[in-house]
């Protein structure tokens, strides 16, 4: 393995992906009896030539990125279930290898991924032969979305991982990007911290990787409220789910925020008129 950022060529907001890889790949020594596996994960990794500095191995962090996965996974599965012919478009894709894990128990799904083009080379050269449309552009673009390959039925537009490194006004064309893209009923799920959390500069990934966090939300409503005819269908905790030291943190967070989350993911749905 080469000690290297070179082997893999990523920097900054980029080079976040890999801390989430490594959490997938180690799921079972992250946190035995989930029931999680991604032997992909830990192929991949070794593939990136990755410099165990640029992985946050702290246990907080493997456990939120592992758990944050689960919970995409989750309501992934359920509305490809829901809708058999679906596309799922991942909005900052990175080396996410969901469409690995659930394809097969979903066979007529589109998978399409969107993240920057250091990115898309990067997968394309570590995964040649996948069965995925892939596309460069960033989400900050107004027409990030326009003209991605879409099947007859409903669209889920997943951005795990992405929305706190956008500023404020991004994360608005990100949105009306997808809607007017997709239309109405189209369901987005992301993942937010809290604006004390987000702007503190304090989270271990922002001191270890040099990106910074630009956004953040008090709750899912208020995301859905970010842009015009969005309304959140379902909060999905990811915090409670770690151990009960975490379950308290959050609980004792939305007391002194009075309802607002630390960290949290929300889906919200296209409406028919803003």
């Amino acid at each position: 393995m080469a000690d290297s950022p070179a082997a893999h060529g990523l920097d900054g907001v980029a080079r976040t992906l890999l801390t989430p890889l490594y959490a997938r790949a180690h799921a079972e020594s992250v946190q035995p009896g989930t029931g999680f596996s991604d032997p992909l994960a830990a192929e991949l990794l070794a593939r990136t030539g990755y410099a165990e500095s640029e992985v946050l191995h702290d246990r907080p962090n493997l456990l939120g990125g592992l758990h944050r996965g689960i919970v995409f996974d989750a309501l992934t599965a359920a509305f490809v279930a829901r809708h058999p012919r679906a596309t799922v478009v991942s909005a900052g894709i990175g080396l996410c290898t969901r469409n690995h894990r659930l394809a097969p128990a979903a066979p007529h799904v589109r998978w399409v991924g969107v993240d920057t083009a250091e990115v898309v080379a990067l997968r394309r050269r570590l995964l040649p032969d996948e069965d995925l449309t892939l596309h460069a552009a960033s989400l900050a673009d107004a027409d990030w979305a326009a003209g991605l390959p879409v099947s007859d039925g409903p669209v889920l537009v997943l951005a795990e991982g992405v929305l706190m490194y956008l500023d404020p006004e991004d994360v608005r064309t990100c949105l009306r990007a997808a809607r007017a893209a997709f239309g109405p009923g189209t369901e987005l799920a992301a993942d937010y911290f809290h604006p004390r959390l987000a702007l503190s500069d304090r989270h271990p990934i922002v001191k270890a990787t040099g990106a910074r966090f630009r956004f953040g939300v008090r709750n899912g409503g208020a995301l859905a409220r970010h842009a015009p005819g969005w309304l959140l269908v379902r909060e999905h905790p990811v915090m409670e789910r770690l151990n009960p030291t975490q379950r308290v943190a959050a609980y004792a967070t939305r007391l002194l925020t009075l309802g607002g989350r630390a960290y949290s993911v929300a889906r919200i749905r296209a409406l028919p008129t803003p």
